[in-house]
Formats: C-alpha cells, sequence, structure tokens
C-alpha cells in the first residue's frame, strides 16, 4: 500500500486513489489544507496498484522540447479573455471540430476549483485563464479512461503532475490521446483560497462605494473571479472580484468590479511561494518529465528577448514536445516566431522548482488561530526591506568562505 513518510513525496494527484480495485484510499486534506492519500488497511489487498501508478515513485526521464515558439492568438477577444497568448483555445477548438472531448478546470458553483470536461467550443470558456489554487480532480482519469476507449479524442489539461499522474494511471500510450501541461511555479492551499475569498467578500461588503448603501452576502453573489485580469495590461495583471445584485425584475447586474491588482494578499504571497504544496519546492516534474504532447505558459522576458512580439496583451511560450502535440498546434492562428529552449529559463521556471519561502512553516501554523487572513498573508510575505536584506546576505555568502560564515553565525547565536 501507498505510505506518504514525507509530505515532500506527494503531488496530490490522486492517481493512487482512482486506481485502487478496492476504493480503500481516500484523499484527506491536511491541516494545511492539502490532500493526501490514507489507506484503509482493512479493505486493502497489497496489490501494490498504487505504488505502481504513483508519478513521484515512477519518474520520467527529462525530455527537450522540438520546438519552442513564442505565439499570440490572432483572435484578439480569445487573447483578452485568457491568461496569456490564448494558444489553450486553439489546440482545444482543433479537438472539439474533431469530435474530441477537452477536459480541463473551471471553478464550480462555490468558486473552488475543479477539472470538468466539454464537447463544446461555448464551454472552453470556463477552462480558460488560471486558477491559482490546487484544482480537485475527483474521478477525472476514470473518465478520461472512459471516453479513450470508447474511442473518443481528449485533450487533457493540467499540471505537471497531474498529467503524469494520468499517464501512470492509463498503464499504456493512447493514439487518441492529447496531453498539455502548463509551466507550473506550484500549487496554493485551497484551504488558503476559502479562507482568502471570504474574508475578501466581507471586506467589499463593508467598503463597497458603488452602491448607496453597505451590502451584505444577502445583496450579492459572486458573479465572475479572474486572477489574471488585463485591464491594466498583461505585466500588471489584476485580481478581479465581481459581484452582481439581482433586481426587482429578478436580472442580474454587475456592481463592484473589484481591481486590487498584484496588492493582493493572496496572490503576493503565492508569487512570494509562501503557501504551495511541500513537494513544489522540489518539484520532481520540471525539465519537461511530464511527457505532455504541448507545454503552454506565459513568456516572461518576452520584451527583453523579443520585444517584437509584445503589445502587452499576453504572449504564450509554446512547447511542442512531440509529433502528436504538432498536429493539434494549428500555427497558421497565431503570430509567432520560433525561439530556444534555454533563452527562457532565467525568466521561467523551466527547470528550476520554486525556492522554500523561510517564513511557510510559521505562517501554516497560524492559520487556524487567525482572525484574518489576509493579515496573516501580509505578515509573512517578504517585504520591500526583507529582500534587500536576503540579497545583501546572498552577497556575503558568496565573498565569504563557509568557515567564516559558520563562525558569525556562532557568535549571532551566542548572543541570542
Amino acid at each position: 500500500m501507498i505510505k506518504i513518510y514525507r509530505r515532500e513525496d506527494c503531488c496530490g494527484c490522486g492517481a493512487c486513489e482512482q486506481v485502487c480495485p478496492r476504493d480503500c484510499i481516500s484523499l484527506i486534506p491536511d491541516k494545511e489544507g492539502y490532500w493526501y492519500p490514507q489507506v484503509d488497511e482493512k479493505k486493502c489487498i497489497e496489490c501494490h496498484l498504487c505504488e505502481k501508478t504513483c508519478p513521484v515513485l515512477n519518474p520520467e526521464g527529462e525530455r527537450v522540447p522540438l520546438n519552442v515558439y513564442a505565439a499570440i492568438n490572432k483572435d484578439d477577444g480569445i487573447r483578452a479573455n485568457s491568461a496569456s497568448g490564448g494558444i489553450f483555445t486553439i489546440v482545444a477548438e482543433n479537438v472539439i471540430e474533431r469530435g474530441g472531448v477537452v477536459f480541463g478546470v473551471k471553478f464550480d458553483e462555490d468558486w473552488n476549483a475543479v477539472f470538468d470536461y466539454t464537447e463544446t467550443k461555448e464551454g472552453l470558456a470556463a477552462f480558460r485563464r488560471s486558477k491559482y489554487v490546487q484544482a480537485w480532480l475527483g474521478d477525472t482519469y476514470k473518465k478520461v479512461c472512459e471516453f479513450l476507449q470508447s474511442n473518443r479524442l481528449v485533450l487533457f489539461v493540467g499540471t505537471p503532475c497531474q498529467v503524469a499522474g494520468l499517464r501512470r494511471f492509463l498503464k499504456k500510450e493512447y493514439e487518441n490521446l492529447l496531453l498539455m501541461d502548463l509551466l507550473c511555479e506550484g500549487v496554493p492551499s485551497p484551504k488558503v483560497w476559502k479562507m482568502y475569498l471570504e474574508e475578501e467578500l466581507a471586506l467589499q461588503g463593508e467598503i463597497n462605494t458603488v452602491l448607496p448603501h453597505p451590502i451584505s452576502e444577502k445583496d450579492f453573489h459572486v458573479k465572475d473571479i479572474s486572477f489574471r485580469n488585463k485591464s491594466l495590461g498583461w505585466k500588471k495583471f489584476s485580481f478581479a472580484l465581481t459581484l452582481a445584485k439581482a433586481t426587482a425584475a429578478g436580472e442580474e447586474n454587475s456592481v463592484l468590479p473589484s481591481y486590487i491588482n498584484r496588492e493582493s494578499a493572496y496572490m503576493q504571497a503565492m508569487f512570494q511561494y509562501l503557501d504551495l504544496r511541500p513537494i513544489c519546492y522540489e518539484c520532481p516534474f520540471k525539465s519537461c518529465k511530464s511527457h505532455s504532447d504541448i507545454t503552454i505558459a506565459d513568456y516572461w522576458g518576452i520584451t527583453v528577448l523579443h520585444p517584437e512580439m509584445d503589445d502587452d496583451k499576453g504572449t504564450s511560450m509554446v512547447y511542442i514536445n512531440t509529433e502528436k502535440g504538432r498536429t493539434f498546434y494549428d500555427a497558421e492562428k497565431t503570430y509567432y516566431l520560433e525561439t530556444s529552449y534555454e533563452e527562457a529559463f532565467p525568466y521561467n521556471n523551466v527547470v528550476t522548482s520554486s525556492k522554500l519561502h523561510p517564513y511557510r512553516e510559521r505562517f501554516f501554523s497560524k492559520i487556524d488561530e487567525t482572525s484574518s487572513i489576509i493579515d496573516l498573508l501580509n505578515r509573512y510575505r517578504y517585504t520591500k526591506s526583507f529582500r534587500i536584506k536576503r540579497a545583501v546576505v546572498e552577497g556575503v555568502k558568496a565573498v565569504l568562505p563557509d568557515f567564516a560564515i559558520n563562525f558569525l553565525k556562532s557568535i549571532r547565536n551566542s548572543l541570542r
């Protein structure tokens, strides 16, 4: 049976749960809100399918893409409603047009990030845009398998660990399966996300100036959430929370587009790697180890590397990893240029994992006792002074030998 000795060894993909023939594995959230497998030992028959399926226990080798592109969807409307260059939609529509099914992440009615599928182009809208929280897979792998075995074409889009989990679950290659993953810096906690959203809604009710009186939860509901609203540009994207209220005629009107910019405590904490899943700090799926057919990402650094491809409306970095991926990527629908795998390394987490935040454990030790998750996020995320201090420390380490650093540490500790 599968046993998690270190939290850093589980990505929460759920492949072990879904493959178990006796349904004796459950994904249970820990105190941080991340799901980990728990085994009912009384039901376990020691078939070891869970260990054989786990993508962490059975890693794949590194790969180099066949081609790397900087790309922009020619449809400005699609790009405006996408996180970066709108490339997912091009591939997904290609699959739909061939009678296929597309699996991706959307928000449910309670604004949890969950996997679902669509067989229509209209349904793709829910999968566009980034959802910066770990998504619940449920029985998605089983559904993918059912479609594949009925000879349906399937596109599955997820993080590298979720793609790797699906590949292990399926046990064999399918010609009618197309895998697309994202260049991922790590997944924030679903628990922190729900706490943040609830508090943000309460604050909006207190500070709203659009309506002539303060609003309460009875007055409104969340109509839309965008982690990457481009109203201020692609590089200065905003966290946008849109609320709606019912009119006397029963219609719904948007009443409060709330542009919090990147000063959102949730967004800032994520970008500074405060609340990522433990495995994300030593991700085993970097360097294209998920073995997807296509990888997509924001092309950060495009302003420096290829300014002619940057209009601040979003540019995608596209890895064509297999010949199958090439057949579904319609370059004619994009403005693009070919770049290289190595040149974007300094700007994107292609081969390196996110750096462990020094206050991560302290932050999570206090989330159950805090009265304000926003205050807690702000307390432990990096401040400007901390970044300056860290730069000084790194500079000192670069010029002092190890014995001198250890000597200074011993003096510091003796003075405490």
